[in-house]
């Protein structure tokens, strides 16, 4: 049975649970740098977010500014309990989750090795671990991403996997640019999809015409993922045009968008 008492919070973590619009969004950039240099405040948005997984309530936008300033600052400790929330029906904890996946580095991408090595593992869940891979390109990791293309090669030629994880394995070695896996995607579309698979093909052609892939991992600055969280749009996913282009132009002018506020953490 779940503990039922909440963890203690500390009131620096009030505002982001506040009720008040427009004040979450701001605390929640405030606390990214004090956070950082407070361990134990730290492990207190590690503790509330493993106690909201618990309870099975639902997350507000004080837990997904918990996942994501732990991202924003690299918290390796916070891997499980971010693997946890990957696997919740919340698509916008599920985009912020994947984005602080990304950011945290090796811990993180051996972690979700590991839980690949399991066929059976939900087909969705398993599409955005591998996602979530595509952030060793964020980071000096050589080792890393030998690992991360390996298993992704090894995905790729296995019959029996959920279609969402097979596609999700060929969009992410696309994007990083594994151009030797072009004829392989073609065998896999022989033989798996004969009546064709839109996602694979794309993946084919992108990297085909970019055998480098993307020129580099582009992540969505904090300051507008915290945007996105205001306005209950899911950041990373497939938004409305003209409400994403909204968004956007009430957003930081681009010179400040383009500092992304990273602390300059590297995993702890």
């Amino acid at each position: 049975m779940s503990n039922s008492t909440r963890p203690q919070r500390d009131p620096r973590l009030d505002p982001i649970f506040s009720d008040e619009p427009g004040t979450v969004g701001e605390a929640c950039l405030e606390l990214v740098p004090i956070v950082f240099d407070d361990p134990e405040l730290e492990q207190q948005l590690i503790d509330l977010i493993q106690w909201t997984l618990d309870q099975g309530e639902g997350f507000d936008a004080g837990e997904l500014c918990c996942a994501l300033i732990l991202g924003e600052i690299r918290c390796a400790p916070s891997t499980d309990t971010l693997l946890r929330c990957l696997q919740q029906d919340d698509e916008i904890l599920q985009r912020i989750t994947t984005r602080s996946l990304q950011r945290i580095g090796a811990r993180s991408f051996d972690a979700i090795l590991e839980l690949l090595e399991d066929p059976d593992l939900d087909g969705e869940v398993a599409a955005l671990m591998i996602e979530s891979l595509e952030g060793v390109s964020l980071h000096d990791l050589p080792d890393s991403r030998d690992r991360i293309e390996t298993q992704l090669r090894l995905d790729l030629t296995r019959p029996q996997l959920p279609n969402l994880r097979k596609e999700a394995t060929a969009i992410a070695l696309a994007h990083l640019g594994v151009a030797e896996t072009t004829e392989l995607m073609e065998q896999v579309l022989q033989r798996d999809y004969p009546g064709g698979n839109a996602f694979i093909l794309d993946a084919l052609e992108f990297l085909q015409e970019n055998p480098e892939g993307l020129k580099g991992h582009a992540e969505d600055p904090i300051e507008q993922v915290v945007r996105w969280l205001e306005d209950e749009i899911v950041p990373g996913g497939d938004l409305d045009p003209a409400l994403w282009e909204d968004s956007l132009s009430e957003a930081l002018p681009p010179s400040e968008a383009a500092n992304d506020g990273d602390p300059e953490a590297t995993p702890r």
